[in-house]
């Protein structure tokens, strides 16, 4: 039954559903840096989603629909940044307005728009294409995993790279983290707080914006309501593994990739009730997490006895 674990197309597909994941986990990432907690990455996601398919739609060009999208997830993440920095409201309450604010309104645009709450098949949209990557794609096994994936996927490893320089090798990396483990020490040192934490909400804005866009103009060529479908709370659980590391979250992210490809080909090929099936992929991640966080424990009472 489990055969196809050493199939080509099921590695494929493992690295096709990391990435909207992965996207999610890096805009995590930068904003547990910056020390904030961005519960609205799931609502910023179906908003680009649906922004830059109407936008590519409409204007039939996929540099702007994804222009759109990007400015789409700067602009709620720049909202999300007013009330929480400047208004200090609660962190949690105003990214859950933002999750209620897409559920309803992305429904209620995707009617105005397209006559269908449902979704936006009555509009045809531009789309990412799939790249094959010149003498990559004629290895053997190799090739069929790493070759032939959406445009998005390969930009989603370049940003995991971009990220992890930017955060360790760059002063405005330093910035960024130093205001998130001690925002008092980083005024005392002239960092511009306001300032660096904004610049770390556009990049949030702008990795949820790909990671919304990739469902609705990569994996899928339409917007379905509700289709980020928790990907954008999975991201928090990624970066909880991950604790700010863009490596780590890729490699997290990797991990619900692999158990949620699992699920589709377990549906396929077992005869489970896919009530169990379906939840595979969550229970997996929540076990994981339980695991490292006890070693995490175990190492944090050793250091603890070593210092008696």
């Amino acid at each position: 039954m489990l055969s196809f674990l050493v199939s080509p197309s099921f590695w494929a597909s493992v690295l096709a559903s990391t990435t909207p994941v992965l996207l999610a986990t890096l805009a995590a990432n930068i904003m547990t840096k910056a020390g904030i907690f961005n519960l609205g990455i799931e609502g910023t996601m179906l908003i680009c989603a649906l922004g830059g398919v109407l936008a590519s739609g409409f204007t039939g060009s996929l540099f702007i629909g994804m222009l759109v999208g990007v400015l789409l997830g700067i602009l709620v993440s720049f909202v999300l940044g007013y009330f929480i920095l400047v208004m200090n409201a609660p962190m949690n309450s105003c990214g859950v307005a933002i999750n209620l604010a897409a559920t309803g309104g992305t429904v209620f645009i995707l009617a105005m728009v397209c006559g269908s709450k449902n979704n936006s098949s009555s509009l045809v949209s531009a789309y990412f294409p799939n790249v094959a990557i010149p003498l990559l794609k004629d290895i053997p096994v190799v090739g069929q995993i790493l070759s032939g994936q959406n445009a998005v996927t390969y930009l989603s490893w370049i940003f995991v790279a971009a990220t992890y320089f930017l955060l360790y090798h760059t002063k405005l990396g330093l910035n960024i983290r130093a205001v998130g483990e001690n925002e008092a020490a980083a005024k005392s040192a002239g960092i511009n707080v306001l300032r660096i934490k904004f610049i770390a909400l556009a990049m949030c804005g702008l990795f949820c914006a790909f990671g919304g866009m990739y469902l609705s103009m990569g994996a899928l060529h339409g917007f379905t309501a509700g289709m980020v479908s928790g990907r954008g709370f999975l991201s928090l659980a990624m970066d909880a593994i991950a604790q700010g590391n863009p490596l780590i979250g890729c490699a997290s992210s990797f991990l619900y990739g692999f158990s949620n490809t699992i699920t589709v080909y377990l549906q396929l090929y077992s005869q489970l009730d896919l009530q169990l099936i379906s939840a595979f992929p969550y229970v997996f991640i929540l076990v994981v997490l339980m695991f490292i966080q006890l070693g995490r424990s175990r190492i944090e009472k050793k250091k603890q006895r070593a210092q008696f």
